[in-house]
């Protein structure tokens, strides 16, 4: 007993550190707070249960504030014919639209979620138009944009920012009307759309985790081998499925994504850049290196459209680079590590709505060891040094995402919460959980500090190696049968 009250207490001491630490960028606010059911009571404070009860009701009326009063058209507007492509769909010069879900994780207050870019300054009003069978109802879209100003000050005219527009369908009639079969969006409510996107609506036996990889822009770059490795590894660990969302790449590359995608373990997503940001795809790829912000900024339609995808179909989405890996210290498995977490706090996933692991380089000059039966070609058995520091709390992680939790993500944890009873983030401390993030040397654009923080000080890591047998024998045979080893 006294040491089961030891482990709450060590629990709750570390999501408390977790929500509080400085988080990049000015990102702290009300939801990074202690959630409620851990704020201490004291003279002069509220109590637990009166604070679940504003944060309840909060959610309540910003659900209520979010409702639009449908508008009426006579006579109707046309329904659009369905676009036989599933790229974007553009309204006038300036709105790019890439896809639609529909929302109920807050039923009876429904959503259709439309993954977006706007260009330039202007935000004009946006409406929707959600068509039914042999009708259509009208509601002005809320806008949500995926993004914090202090990341980048550089905005203009030629800059394409992601957002997120939200259609509020009414309490009553989502109930009656049965499930939307589309969804366009127009600048004046009652006028003729020529856009038209059909609402993904995805119903199975929910899984539990499922890996969401950007744009794969390797056009001359054969990374085969380290790809094949890196999905059998995060196999092992407890991915149910790959998102791998693909620009341009090697045509190798292009072998092992077929490979995986005909064994239903891999989704290949073929993604293009809206607007007028090129397409072609080596003048791409020169562009994407050179406007680092907006890249950045067009990586988020990906892993919004991935946590949309699969709200209904997975727990978690982790948005991963294919040189990372999400390593659990004390268990074999990201499963077996957060059932730890649940038997702690079985309200755990409601109160944070991501999971942060923090960062640690493995860098490709530092010393390499082959252990005795360990092919030299699986490159994280032969990287068995790393940076003896971890990146700080709220820079450089990657989460486990909780789809039932978010509203918007990006590269490192959610960025908006779907609900106030849900705070941002919390971060997991390095003695349950670490990301061994392997990269070819240490970059100065990215981590100003990288050498003095990460190549100065260096450690032995054979966390990993646990896993050394299990992974050859499922890396060496894929290999061989694509023909990328002899």
């Amino acid at each position: 007993m006294a040491r089961a009250r030891r482990s709450r207490w060590w629990l709750y001491g570390l999501l408390i550190a977790g929500a509080c630490v400085s988080l990049p960028l000015g990102l702290l606010g009300p939801q990074n707070s202690v959630p409620v059911s851990l704020a201490t009571h004291s003279s002069g404070t509220q109590s637990p249960l009166q604070m679940r009860t504003i944060v309840a009701y909060s959610l309540q009326r910003q659900l209520h504030e979010q409702q639009r009063t449908p508008v009426h058209c006579e006579p109707q507007p046309a329904r659009p014919n369905l676009h036989s492509h599933h790229m974007w769909q553009t309204l006038g010069p300036d709105v790019h639209l890439y896809s639609a879900y529909y929302d109920h994780r807050l039923s009876p207050f429904n959503f259709i979620r439309i993954i977006s870019m706007l260009r330039g300054s202007a935000r004009p009003t946006l409406f929707c138009q959600v068509w039914y069978d042999g009708h259509v109802l009208i509601v002005e879209a809320l806008r949500t944009e995926i993004w914090v100003s202090n990341w980048d000050k550089h905005a203009g005219e030629d800059v394409y920012y992601t957002v997120l527009l939200s259609c509020p369908l009414p309490t009553t009639f989502s109930e009656s009307a049965g499930t939307p079969q589309g969804v366009s969006v127009v600048l004046h409510p009652c006028e003729h759309s020529e856009v038209f996107l059909k609402i993904n609506v995805r119903s199975a036996s929910r899984r539990n985790f499922a890996v969401c990889v950007k744009g794969m822009d390797f056009l001359d770059q054969d990374i085969s081998l380290r790809l094949v490795e890196w999905i059998e590894l995060n196999r092992l660990l407890g991915a149910d499925h790959f998102f791998i969302y693909v620009y341009s790449v090697h045509s190798n590359v292009q072998t092992v994504l077929n490979y995986y995608h005909k064994k239903g373990q891999v989704t290949v997503v073929p993604i293009t850049l809206p607007g007028r940001q090129p397409n072609e795809p080596h003048i791409r790829s020169r562009y994407l290196k050179k406007h680092l912000w907006q890249k950045r900024r067009n990586e988020l339609v990906p892993y919004n459209d991935c946590l949309y995808r699969n709200i209904e179909m997975y727990k978690f989405v982790l948005p991963l680079d294919i040189d990372e890996v999400i390593v659990p210290v004390k268990n074999l498995s990201w499963r077996d590590m957060f059932d730890e977490l649940l038997a702690e706090d079985p309200e755990i996933l409601d109160k944070f709505s991501s999971f942060s692991v923090r960062n640690a380089y493995f860098f490709d000059s530092f010393p390499t060891s082959t252990e005795q039966g360990i092919p030299e070609f699986l490159h994280t058995m032969v990287h068995t040094t790393r940076s003896a520091s971890f990146s700080p709390p709220g820079d450089s992680v990657k989460s486990f995402v909780v789809t039932s939790g978010a509203l918007t993500v990006f590269n490192h944890y959610v960025l908006h919460p779907l609900s106030p009873t849900s705070s941002r983030n919390l971060v997991l401390d390095t003695g349950l959980a670490q990301m061994n993030h392997y990269k070819t040397e240490c970059s100065l654009v990215t981590v100003a500090d990288c050498r003095t923080k990460y190549l100065r000080y260096r450690k032995r890591d054979t966390l990993l190696l646990k896993f050394s047998q299990q992974l050859a024998a499922r890396v060496t045979p894929v290999l061989r049968h694509l023909q990328l080893i002899k």
